[in-house]
């Protein structure tokens, strides 16, 4: 999986045409872009979830315009074909560490402008919550994505890692 990833970010993100690191030890990847039109940082932090072994969900931070967007990706239906018409996401629990958890909400996500039902995005507010329980983190958050009308699927992030990635991409500035 380790190997599988960075080739997996190559092929699928646009900004992966800088090389893919990954944080000695870690789950933890990154890639330093800056535009070179713009000088904009077009850079991405990615962590990989500790039980998918295939590398198919991920965490994903992207910077654009100076500010990061955050994603949440998975192999999974996180949402159905209703849900997305009727633009209901999915509410998202998380913990950090042995926190207590909490509860927010996310929003549907398109790729190429067709539905995406594997992957969650968050609004500007929820990306900086987002970004705070990542950085407080001192080992591990979890998460558990409240489908309506189905199951709850819950995943693992390891932040080991996260904070030296987050510094390699200069905080998205």
């Amino acid at each position: 999986m380790k190997r599988l990833l960075p080739l997996l970010l190559a092929v699928l993100l646009p900004t992966a045409a800088a090389e893919v690191k990954r944080i000695p030890g870690t789950d933890a990847y990154y890639s330093y872009e800056v535009d070179a039109m713009t000088d904009a940082n077009e850079s991405f932090v990615v962590i990989a979830e500790v039980n998918d072994t295939s590398a198919e969900t991920t965490f994903l931070i992207l910077c654009r315009n100076g500010q990061p967007r955050m994603y949440f990706d998975t192999k999974n239906d996180l949402l159905s074909v209703e849900d997305y018409d009727m633009d209901r996401s999915p509410n998202l629990m998380y913990r950090v560490d042995a926190q207590q958890a909490k509860t927010i909400p996310t929003v549907v996500t398109t790729e190429d402008g067709e539905p995406d039902y594997t992957t969650l995005g968050f609004d500007t507010a929820r990306t900086q919550i987002m970004l705070t329980a990542l950085t407080n983190a001192q080992q591990k958050i979890t998460f558990r994505i409240l489908r309506n009308g189905a199951s709850a699927l819950d995943y693992t992030f390891s932040t080991k890692g996260f904070k030296e990635a987050w510094r390699n991409v200069k905080s998205c500035k």
